[in-house]
């Protein structure tokens, strides 16, 4: 199967890149990696080895938070856990936390109810929302839980889980950081072409790709590297903007990438943020495949807005707000539109939240947004306005839009593939103008796969490259610091770039950036552990170190350590050290 694998993805880098070569050489003013969006593609489905995969929905009883749209709690705090009850009645709550995936722990929290209310959601259309309020209580450790409520509905006992959707912290940190991903693009066969030649297949990128490898540890390495790197990192939370699958191969694509998506951001132990760009988002051959429905089912709201205790306020908004005409693949796999836009209702949802966050905001909170696309990158001003063709598509889609024409559109897919598509649609100068009126500090973006970063109007609008290997100057992710209200650290090296996933920016070597090993299992049934932390970048770099061992009391030889529990059996140590550029450091924990 391994053989035939290697053949499929060599012949689907053939087909797709076979005919639209301009799409590569085309001139842009902004030099842009993902003008290929518009390509057409075509290729085996992955069901046809895999028949038993299908469609499973995350989303299902629990609303809020979700994987997707977690809630961040101090010790003590009250959260509201919205449900759906699929038009029941409801009654005799229970509210869990219990251990992730990656915790060695086993002990649940019961989270006291306070209070129960008819609740409503801005994304979810539903008879019966209920407000669940619980308390967090004082004696729960700091750490990332999945959420469990159960719930009795018409005589019979009900229970849903949401992942990784709750972390609890002693504090919020004035002084905090965050990180931003985007383009992660799961079953994009550009991560097995050289990024000058993506018609290409190369045996270190073919491995890095792990493209639909049998074994699940060794399927998509280059995003299991990215995010083994930013649980080092250990932000307070990540925020991912977009792209993060492909799904522009076949009809079907979606079945199995959502999946393989969900089942990768789970390795992630630190809260995260997603909203879609235009690959996660595609209506292919118009009523089979839709791709904001899978987002639904699978991640929730498409704009949603979260705080980071009193010194933040993000909002995440889906800039790929298109009728599912103007984004389908109208009868081929072909796409015309992989713009951005923003409709009234989602733009006047923005002023809204805006609004409603200043007549509270804490004197040093900084406001974000964050999307796919970025606002200042209007095609309206990038296009030529001497082409002719450019000329004749503003004027039709000025004549009609929302859905537009057939015609406007398959002129707007060739234009695209001349120029490219950036932020395509409506509402650009507009949201540019709320984000200034309500004092704005951050808009984050990818979509472009490269790094860029522009100050205007007193707004850092940040341009982040690709976790997918097509990106320039490398594949990669920004970390971001905030001091007493201020972002003040967000360049890894000049010309204000991302940090690099794989060292030096080579992918094909394999080697990671940043990266720690342990000399016995992590699991708790060790009395002394011994990890060794690489860092082959540039800058020093400090990191957490996640420790389980035996219950008992423990000392350190390196580093500071920022939690010691126990629970049940098991001691669990959090060690933050900083480890200089080029080097390598051995911590050591004994009993």
């Amino acid at each position: 199967m391994n053989n035939r694998r290697n053949v499929l993805a060599a012949i689907m880098i053939a087909v797709m890149f076979i005919g639209p070569l301009s799409v590569f050489s085309a001139s842009s003013p902004l030099g842009t990696v993902d003008q290929q969006d518009g390509g057409i593609g075509n290729t085996t489905h992955f069901t046809d080895d895999a028949l038993n995969i299908s469609v499973d929905p995350k989303v299902n009883d629990i609303i809020a938070p979700l994987f997707g749209t977690p809630a961040i709690k101090e010790n003590g705090q009250t959260l509201t856990v919205k449900m759906d009850s699929q038009g029941k009645e409801a009654a005799g709550w229970s509210v869990k936390l219990k251990p992730t995936n990656h915790s060695a722990f086993t002990e649940t929290y019961e989270l006291p109810v306070e209070n129960v209310t008819a609740g409503q959601s801005h994304w979810k259309d539903a008879s019966n929302i209920y407000d669940v309020e619980v308390v967090i209580p004082k004696d729960v450790p700091e750490e990332l839980y999945d959420l469990e409520v159960s719930y009795t509905a018409n005589g019979q006992r009900k229970t849903d889980e949401q992942p990784h959707s709750v972390k609890v912290v002693k504090e919020f940190n004035k002084d905090f950081t965050f990180l931003h991903l985007t383009d992660t693009h799961v079953g994009s066969p550009r991560n097995l072409g050289s990024t000058d030649d993506p018609s290409t297949v190369n045996a270190g990128r073919l491995k890095e790709a792990g493209m639909w490898n049998p074994d699940e540890d060794k399927r998509w390495l280059y995003l299991q590297k990215a995010i083994e790197e930013v649980n080092l990192k250990n932000p307070d939370f990540v925020v991912v903007t977009g792209d993060l699958m492909f799904g522009q191969m076949n009809p079907q694509e979606y079945i199995y990438e959502y999946e393989e998506t969900y089942r990768m951001l789970q390795k992630l132990d630190v809260p995260v943020y997603l909203v879609p760009g235009n690959h996660d988002y595609y209506a292919q051959d118009a009523t089979l495949t839709d791709g904001a429905k899978y987002w639904e089912e699978y991640f929730g709201p498409q704009y949603f807005s979260f705080d980071y205790g009193p010194y933040a306020h993000f909002l995440g908004y889906n800039s790929f707000d298109w009728h599912k005409f103007d984004r389908s693949g109208n009868g081929t796999v072909s796409v015309p539109t992989w713009g951005g836009q923003i409709r009234e209702e989602q733009l006047n949802w923005v002023k809204q939240d805006l609004a409603d966050n200043a007549k509270t905001a804490h004197p040093d909170q900084i406001k974000g947004l964050f999307s796919h696309h970025n606002p200042l990158w209007q095609d309206r001003d990038i296009w030529p306005k001497d082409d002719p063709d450019v000329q004749k598509y503003w004027k039709q889609y000025d004549e009609q839009h929302n859905p537009q024409k057939l015609d406007t559109l398959i002129l707007g897919e060739k234009l695209g593939i001349d120029y490219d598509q950036q932020w395509h649609g409506e509402n650009a100068n507009e949201l540019i103008d709320v984000m200034k009126q309500n004092n704005v500090d951050l808009s984050l973006h990818g979509h472009t796969h490269i790094d860029n970063v522009t100050e205007k109007d007193g707004i850092l609008y940040t341009t982040t490259t690709s976790v997918e290997l097509s990106g320039k100057p490398w594949a990669g992710f920004r970390p971001f610091e905030v001091k007493n209200g201020e972002v003040t650290n967000y360049n890894y090296e000049e010309p204000r770039h991302s940090v690099p996933v794989y060292q030096n920016g080579d992918t094909e070597s394999g080697v990671m950036s940043l990266e720690s090993t342990y000399q016995n299992p992590n699991d708790g049934s060790a009395t002394k552990q011994t990890v060794t932390v690489f860092n082959r970048l540039k800058k020093e770099m400090t990191v957490t170190i996640p420790m389980y061992l035996v219950k008992g009391d423990y000392a350190v030889s390196e580093g500071t350590v920022k939690q010691d529990v126990t629970s049940g059996d098991k001691q669990y140590i959090e060690v933050e050290v900083t480890v200089p550029a080029n080097s390598t450091k051995e911590i050591v924990a004994n009993d």
